[in-house]
């Protein structure tokens, strides 16, 4: 399904030509594409999924933990960006401030949600993760960093804090 969507909204493309005299044209890039709702999961070796997920009462900067159960804190949308080719950025649907999966820090460091860039949604660069899926596993690599979104090598466990490291790690996408 994901792969389904990339392709075809791969070909979205959006140029605002708008020019009044002597200004040249503007590229633009169009608002991101919505690619449906998922919970992303890591699976420890005693056989416990674990999932992505906030805060019950989330907040821009909050920290991004694993969870016990799939519910509507462990809850995300792809958001295609146009243009891209495999770039998304990971909301989190149910704040309507549209808090995103974010990475600015260099390897170990915490991943948090903050709001998106306005009016496209579209993200910052710290945002964007580039997805890469092989079955139900996918890996994501953040634009900004070039780190991808992976636990501490102590974990998964209950709680652990969600960080950014050199080598990738599957998630399982359970829609």
């Amino acid at each position: 399904m994901l792969a389904a969507s990339v392709l075809a909204a791969g070909t979205l493309f959006a140029t605002a030509g708008a020019a009044s005299a002597g200004a040249a044209a503007v590229r633009q890039q169009a608002d991101c594409v919505l690619d449906g709702s998922f919970h992303l999961h890591v699976t420890g070796g005693n056989g416990v999924n674990y999932f992505l997920g906030t805060p019950v009462r989330t907040f821009p900067g909050a920290v991004v933990r694993l969870k016990p159960t799939a519910n509507r804190t462990t809850n995300w949308q792809f958001c295609f960006v146009p243009g891209s080719g495999d770039e998304y950025v990971v909301l989190n649907p149910r704040n309507s401030s549209r808090l995103a999966l974010t990475s600015t820090q260099d390897t170990g460091g915490l991943v948090t949600v903050q709001r998106t860039s306005a009016p496209a949604g579209n993200g910052f660069a710290s945002q964007r993760w580039h997805v890469s899926c092989s079955g139900n596993f996918c890996t994501l690599q953040n634009e900004n960093t070039g780190l991808f979104l992976r636990v501490r090598n102590s974990g998964p466990k209950l709680g652990q804090t969600v960080t950014t490291g050199a080598t990738s790690r599957a998630w399982d996408f359970s829609f």
